[in-house]
């Protein structure tokens, strides 16, 4: 009889996440997994044998947790800005319920910038960014707008920076208002 998967990789994953928020990456170690999860000693290096591993892990399962939730916002038959806006402004403050994924994703892409390995988990070219890419380009294409990667861009690092501000307590910006106004830009561009 063969055993069932075990869950454990992605408690440790998370765990990871949990730990990159509270107290930051530099307390991320294997022993603070084990201890978290009331695991026995050593558990977490069986599953992530070095600390780039463990990170690796964390950020896969961002990106995933990023990904499904971006997957519940399809843009087939969008193409009006109303519509658009409207699934811009649901699709952030959705994520805006993903508090820890938040922080933990904010912290890695300061505490990662210079990683040349773990980075590009994190940039443009990762798969979780690209399907947040993919899908303000498509809404943007889609509402007749042109230059859409370009504006595309833009729209991602307005939404991101106002994430920050939200997560750090010192904005209360309404995300919709924000998005009509960009949407308004870019059509006047």
């Amino acid at each position: 009889m063969s055993r069932p998967p075990s869950d454990r990789p992605v408690r440790i994953a998370d765990a990871a996440l949990e730990i990159i928020a509270e107290s930051g990456l530099h307390a991320l170690t294997h022993r603070t997994i084990d201890a978290r999860l009331g695991f026995p000693a050593g558990t977490t290096s069986y599953y992530a044998r070095t600390r780039a591993e463990l990170i690796s892990r964390a950020l896969t399962l961002l990106i995933e947790r990023f990904t499904e939730a971006m997957a519940d916002f399809p843009t087939d038959g969008i193409d009006t800005d109303e519509a658009a806006i409207d699934v811009v402004t649901a699709s952030t403050l959705l994520m805006d319920s993903y508090e820890t994924d938040q922080i933990a994703h904010v912290v890695l892409l300061i505490d990662l910038r210079h990683d040349p390995e773990l980075h590009p988990l994190l940039n443009d070219t990762s798969p979780g960014r690209r399907a947040v890419l993919g899908m303000a380009t498509s809404l943007i294409e889609r509402c007749g707008i042109p230059d859409a990667e370009r504006h595309a861009h833009g729209l991602v690092a307005l939404l991101q920076g106002m994430t920050l501000a939200r997560l750090a307590g010192g904005s209360d910006v309404s995300v919709r208002h924000a998005v009509e106004t960009y949407w308004a830009g870019m059509r006047r561009s």
